[in-house]
């Protein structure tokens, strides 16, 4: 009876459980999954966790995505190979949709998804009241960035939050510590593309072309080309013409201290992004993730990593917020999309053939661009010629001559922008995952006459499966050998395993069927399999209704009361002069002095801890404060401060009313994405009183980056630039001007070109049943605001008279979103 032991061929990446990988220093690699391919190309690469969206309420609403069918296959895919799977629910959810987005959870969870991932305050409330065994993850577009905030969210039910772009390691730090104080994970994105505004608070997708970035619809207008204007409308000169364009994010240099910073996850931006992008800078990533564990200050990426992430795609790289850049060199002024890498120039042209002087190798199956006096054109190389021979591949330093689409001069650039070897190994990493590349497993067989067959797995883990099979009898004709148990149930293609040795115990002389070993490997797989996947099984659908709500506030006055939003005191004197009740100023803008009646500071949307402290220092005896961010409507509170809820918190439904109300506040302002309908749902329910904006520009962007920075030199002394003295605009390709504003911080407000204007609406706004309209006036004067104030005050006193307003003439003006909604 002999017994022997057989290892299995070396592989070249064993994938075991991400559960074993990770330390206390190391954070978990989050991968992005837009389709089935980058799922299978996130694992397959060494992935810890994958966040995916289904076909509706997500952020990448135009990838490929999944669907509830194939979510739970996706889930099980995952699961077996030690990774975790994270659902973005991540947009604002509508009045009537509330009810979907928590069915959409419950389904999910069923399905086997490790967390959901929120944008919306009122799906939050809804899944921690009637779902509470659902992990939920907060998302950026939640535009997380103090420590205070986080303590919220942690209170609210939240296991983690994914930080805005916007902080640095020293800032990521203190949120970690925050956060492991508060019991809450925090995750920091590390890869990919960077949005120019605060995430969570642009509207310029929106406004501009209908299509919400809030709704998971964003068009990228802020990758198109602008002109800066100045005060006169002149031109100013521009490094380049993509004014709100950033460079990717890339920080992979900065590792060790990610690791240092007590960060839970890095995340690497990309659902949008094809299958064999999401192989290649996982697989550096997890590789460089790992070295950096084991070296820590020692560590450096290596040049053939950063060559890979380059060829990957990239607008030109930057470490950005993470290490304080907020200056033009983190922007991509001249290109917003792949710049590719440089390989070459044209040394001639002729008869449609241009000679070019490569720098790096070129494989006639990669994709190049060159870069003319004219323009810039792509195209597939095909075969070209070097020393009078037809080449497939030519070596760096080669002079060689190609067939070009469209004429090219002598010296212009030559861009690699796919090359074909990289994408060629990044689609067998992701194939690989089926291929048996991944979990090694010890198999055991015992094949004894007289005693049924017996195959177990086992993997490094401990985990293991086993079948019983027939009975072996002596063989009829030929014994089974040990070479035959090797090859039948070692048979692993289509699974993601192999075989990492072999025990088998075989009697001389035994007979059994083949098929009868193919059964009982399958059978000790599933078993095995069924270990693997009992964290998520029998989980059942809750099927809950939506949460209570208590009874909906209904003490109307008899007609709503007039608020305006200014940049001064002394707009704030004028516009309470012409009609307002009350004005909101900066906290900024506060000289120390008493404040007049009426006006009531604004603690603005972006507040780090330090400004955040500086900030309520300056209010704390003021009555009653505006709060742009979750952290500072908690803290007002906590003061005794009668707190307002801004309406860049995104309250669309009236449980995002809920909960910013159990936070404390006692008005709420709605997004202004909403429609007259959707007004109307959420003030039929809303259990405090809200509002709406009627007139004014509408701010669309808050960014970090200072957009003045294009004009040139800047000494970042924002608090007395002169640049900020006089107004700035953006002029778009189709001749509009955004407003352009920069704080004493140095963020950068982008405005409508187009006021609102809801006063030919006002009859069917009233009906709505909201108690303020609110007018947006940061970017005009004192006395223009004051007239603006009058004119609506006017109007609305006609409208209630029964009077037909006086209205500014059409087409001047925009109704924003309060007749179409967003999609």
């Amino acid at each position: 009876m002999p017994s022997a032991s057989k290892p299995s061929p070396s592989r070249s990446r064993a994938r075991t459980s991400s559960m074993t990988r990770l330390t206390k220093q190391t954070p978990e690699l989050l991968a992005p999954a837009g389709s089935a391919d980058a799922l299978r190309a996130a694992v397959g690469s060494g992935a810890d966790a994958v966040y995916l969206g289904v076909d509706q309420l997500n952020a990448r609403r135009s990838a490929e995505n999944f669907t509830l069918e194939t979510l739970p296959d996706a889930c099980r895919f995952a699961h077996i190979r030690g990774a975790r799977v994270y659902l973005t629910v991540n947009v604002i959810i509508l009045p009537d949709e509330l009810d979907v987005a928590l069915d959409l959870v419950d389904t999910a969870w069923t399905a086997g998804v490790d967390a959901v991932i929120v944008q919306d305050l009122g799906l939050l409330r809804s899944v921690r009241e009637t779902l509470p065994h659902v992990r939920v993850h907060a998302s950026t577009q939640l535009d997380v960035h103090s420590s205070r905030t986080v303590e919220v969210l942690a209170r609210r039910g939240v296991s983690r939050v994914t930080l805005a772009r916007e902080t640095s390691l020293p800032q990521i730090a203190a949120l970690a510590s925050a956060g492991e104080a508060a019991g809450v994970e925090v995750e920091s994105f590390v890869h990919g593309a960077l949005c120019i505004c605060y995430s969570g608070q642009c509207l310029l997708s929106s406004m501009v072309g209908g299509r919400s970035a809030n709704r998971g619809q964003c068009a990228q207008p802020c990758r198109l080309p602008y002109e800066l204007l100045d005060d006169r409308g002149a031109v100013i000169e521009t490094p380049g013409v993509h004014l709100l364009s950033p460079k990717d994010l890339a920080g992979i240099e900065l590792l060790p201290r990610l690791i240092d910073s007590g960060i839970a996850a890095l995340k690497i931006e990309g659902r949008m992004k094809s299958a064999e992008y999401v192989a290649l800078v996982t697989g550096v990533y997890r590789t460089a993730l790992d070295r950096a564990a084991e070296q820590g200050d020692e560590f450096a990426a290596r040049d053939g990593e950063l060559a890979v992430l380059n060829e990957a795609f990239s607008r030109g790289f930057t470490t950005a917020y993470l290490t304080h850049e907020r200056g033009n060199n983190m922007m991509s002024y001249s290109r917003p999309n792949n710049r590719g890498v440089p390989v070459g120039r044209v040394l001639s042209y002729e008869d449609g053939r241009a000679a070019l002087a490569l720098d790096e190798p070129l494989d006639s199956e990669d994709t190049i661009e060159v870069w003319t006096s004219r323009g810039r054109f792509a195209q597939k190389v095909g075969p070209f010629k070097h020393e009078g021979k037809t080449l497939r591949v030519a070596p760096a330093k080669a002079k060689v001559t190609i067939a070009t689409e469209k004429p090219a001069g002598k010296g212009d650039r030559v861009f690699r922008v796919r090359n074909a070897a990289l994408s060629s190994a990044a689609h067998r990493m992701y194939t690989g995952a089926e291929s048996g590349e991944g979990i090694g497993l010890i198999f055991s067989v015992t094949l004894l006459v007289g005693e049924p067959v017996v195959v177990t797995v086992v993997d490094g883990q401990g985990r293991s499966g086993s079948a019983t099979g027939p009975v072996a009898e002596p063989a009829r004709t030929r014994p089974v050998s040990m070479e035959d148990v090797v090859e039948h149930v070692g048979r692993l293609g289509g699974t993601p395993y192999h075989a990492d040795s072999w025990d088998v115990s075989l009697s001389p002389g035994a007979g059994i069927g083949f098929s009868a070993l193919h059964r009982v490997r399958r059978e000790a797989i599933e078993a095995y399999e069924s270990s693997l996947l009992t964290p998520w099984a029998g989980r059942e659908r809750q099927s809950p209704p939506l949460p209570y709500l208590a009874r909906p506030y209904r003490e109307l006055e008899p007609a709503p009361r007039l608020v305006a939003s200014v940049s001064t005191v002394a707009a704030a004197r004028s516009v309470i002069q012409a009609g307002c009740e009350s004005a909101y100023v900066p906290v900024w803008a506060l000289d120390g002095e008493p404040l007049p009646r009426g006006v009531v500071p604004y603690l603005p949307r972006v507040a780090h801890d330090r400004e955040a402290r500086a900030y309520l220092d300056k209010v704390k005896d003021s009555p009653r404060v505006l709060a742009g961010t979750l952290g500072l409507l908690d803290e007002a509170t906590e003061l005794g401060l009668e707190a307002e809820a801004h309406w860049s918190l995104n309250a669309v439904n009236a449980h995002a009313v809920a909960e910013l109300a159990d936070l404390g506040a006692s008005f709420v302002w709605l997004s202004p994405e909403l429609s007259s309908r959707q007004i109307k749902a959420v003030a039929s329910q809303s259990v405090i009183p809200i509002g709406v904006a009627v007139s004014g520009r509408q701010e669309l962007m808050v960014t970090e980056h200072c957009v003045l920075m294009a004009e040139g030199l800047c000494k970042q002394g924002c608090d007395t630039c002169s640049r900020r003295s006089k107004p700035r605009y953006l002029r778009d390709r189709k001749g509009y001007e955004l407003p352009v504003v920069t704080d004493p911080t140095g963020r950068s407000h982008v405005y409508n070109a187009v006021p609102l204007d809801l006063t030919a609406a006002l009859p069917e706004l009233l009906e709505c049943g909201v108690s303020a309209l609110r007018l947006d006036l940061e970017t005009v004067p004192a006395n223009t605001a004051a007239s603006w104030v009058a004119r609506v005050r006017q109007a609305l006193q006609d409208t209630l008279a029964g009077r037909t307003p006086v209205t500014p003439e059409k087409g001047s003006v925009t109704s924003g979103h309060f007749y179409r909604g967003v999609g």
